[in-house]
């Protein structure tokens, strides 16, 4: 059991952004979260954390995310 929820991300033309996508990945490990590319054009970032995740530690991801985001 654990939260299960991905981003679609895209260019404004509809096509999948497969290579933001990797460049978000990598950002986000360096900040030290661990998310997956997935899909069949791995243009979805994936968040699988554990059951046992706190509501801080999730606030702290997304606001990383968001940091990543407004970069890219």
């Amino acid at each position: 059991m654990g939260l299960l929820a991905g981003l679609d991300v895209r260019y404004p033309d509809g096509s999948s952004a497969t290579r933001t996508v990797q460049q978000i990945i990598k950002a986000m490990l360096r900040r030290g979260f661990i998310l997956l590319p997935e899909g069949e054009h791995a243009s979805v970032v994936s968040f699988t954390p554990p059951l046992t995740i706190t509501e801080r530690q999730l606030q702290n991801a997304v606001a990383a995310l968001a940091e990543v985001l407004d970069q890219e």
